[in-house]
């Protein structure tokens, strides 16, 4: 009986063994997979930013005050749109997802729709080329998953995930790629930790967000909160800027779901054009409106061009309705780089009028928080974000944005808004698509 026992105790080092040795190789997987995708998206993202500044320059996409000529922004932004009114023409299934699309995709592959990946990633890219007021993320985190399908032909859901996550690393947090796609908890020491600095030690490879974006993010200087206890004008300042930021992200809601509930794509096949030529028209008298922002982030900060308030005003509200009708009619990105804009915008133009109210850091912080935390599910990836993105400017303001939208939210419906009713080609509601067609392009 002893022997047998001892049988049983010898036995239990090869199975632990085992164990650790199966965690590593699924980890050595992870990490090989987000530094391929991160790789591959880093590169073609770095492709766009070169055709972008080519063909706008980058004092057009900075928003430094030398506007391109009306006639020329607006048949140039007017073409791009007629491009993608061919190319989405196929129906929805040509239109990029947007990141919580792409997230469903990956936790349900069996629930997910076809999709004409092709078309939706070109369409992306000529959008951010063609000046489109969305942001890069929804496009790399589709083009990380692309990849890492390719690479393990769809058998291990969970290092796709892993690559997307490792994608979100271009924003300078490591931790929030993992939060954003990371769903069972027992897998983050497996799969996520190494998927992100997968993808990071990818974009380090070209340079990262330094080449991607630019570079806008990196020339804006780190600085750690002045003192825990803060003064009485920074706190109000930072709840007032909290208020407009619920009001800002109720509006962008609000009016997404009416633009939601017209299906303009199904109805008018060039609803892309008539954006184009809004974008080319605003590029002329409004520069911070196209683009996504990430350029225009740092002269704004920095004063490098001076903007009256009421300019500021009314681009962030021109970016806001803009950014809205360019997801809703073909020229499909992400929200995290405007929605920062409108807020940094918004913040400036408000120290510029309360100057001696709080600085302005506390004005970004508590307008980046509140606007963030009305669109985006959890408060945590918030925090991590706005911090990534502001860099330790306003970190207290943006913790009391975020406290205020989050209040609102659980305390009341202001922040729900109700899905559109599910309509089919059969709903007698439903017009008939006019961008279907059994041409080929």
């Amino acid at each position: 009986m002893n022997q047998r026992h001892s049988g049983q105790h010898l036995a239990h080092p090869p199975l632990i063994n085992k164990l650790l040795i199966d965690q590593l190789r699924f980890s050595l997987m992870a990490l090989f997979a987000g530094a391929a995708s991160g790789a591959g998206v880093a590169l073609i993202i770095s492709l766009i930013d070169l055709a972008t500044r080519q063909l706008w320059g980058g004092p057009v996409e900075q928003a430094l005050g030398q506007a391109p000529p009306l006639a020329w922004s607006v048949l140039v932004c007017g073409g791009f749109g007629l491009l993608l009114s061919f190319i989405h023409r196929g129906g929805s299934s040509t239109l990029l997802p947007e990141l919580p699309e792409t997230m469903e995709d990956l936790r349900h592959p069996d629930r997910a729709p076809k999709r004409d990946e092709r078309r939706a990633i070109l369409g992306a890219a000529l959008a951010q080329i063609g000046g489109g007021s969305i942001g890069p993320e929804a496009l790399m985190t589709r083009l990380a998953t692309l990849i890492s399908r390719r690479m393990w032909k769809g058998n291990d859901q969970a290092l796709q995930s892993a690559s997307v996550a490792g994608s979100l690393g271009f924003l300078g947090a490591p931790l929030l790629g993992g939060m954003v796609v990371g769903e069972r908890k027992q897998d983050v020491l497996r799969r996520w930790i190494p998927g992100i600095l997968g993808g990071l030690s990818g974009f380090v490879a070209f340079h990262g967000i330094n080449e991607a974006s630019g570079g806008s993010l990196k020339n804006l200087p780190y600085v750690w909160p002045s003192n825990i206890g803060e003064s009485f004008d920074t706190l109000v300042a930072a709840l007032l800027a909290g208020a407009v930021g619920c009001g800002l992200g109720l509006i962008f809601q609000r009016w997404r779901y009416w633009l939601e509930q017209r299906r303009l794509m199904a109805r008018w096949c060039w609803w892309p054009v008539v954006t184009g030529v809004l974008l080319g028209a605003l590029m002329h008298w409004l520069p911070l409106v196209p683009f996504g922002g990430e350029e225009q982030m740092r002269p704004l900060l920095e004063n490098q061009q001076s903007h009256p308030s009421a300019l500021l005003f009314l681009s962030a509200f021109g970016k806001l309705l803009m950014l809205g009708l360019c997801l809703e009619t073909g020229w499909r990105g992400g929200i995290f780089f405007p929605v920062f804009l409108i807020a940094c915008a918004t913040g400036t133009g408000l120290h510029q009028i309360f100057p001696d109210l709080g600085s302005l850091g506390s004005w970004c912080g508590g307008l980046t928080g509140a606007f963030y935390r009305i669109l985006l599910p959890s408060p945590l990836v918030v925090v991590v974000l706005g911090l990534a993105l502001l860099q330790g400017h306003g970190a207290s303001g943006l913790l009391v944005g975020v406290a205020m939208a989050h209040l609102i939210k659980q305390g009341t419906s202001l922040g729900d808004v109700p899905p559109p009713p599910q309509r089919t080609l059969d709903s007698h509601e439903c017009p008939k698509p006019q961008w279907s067609s059994s041409r080929p392009l």
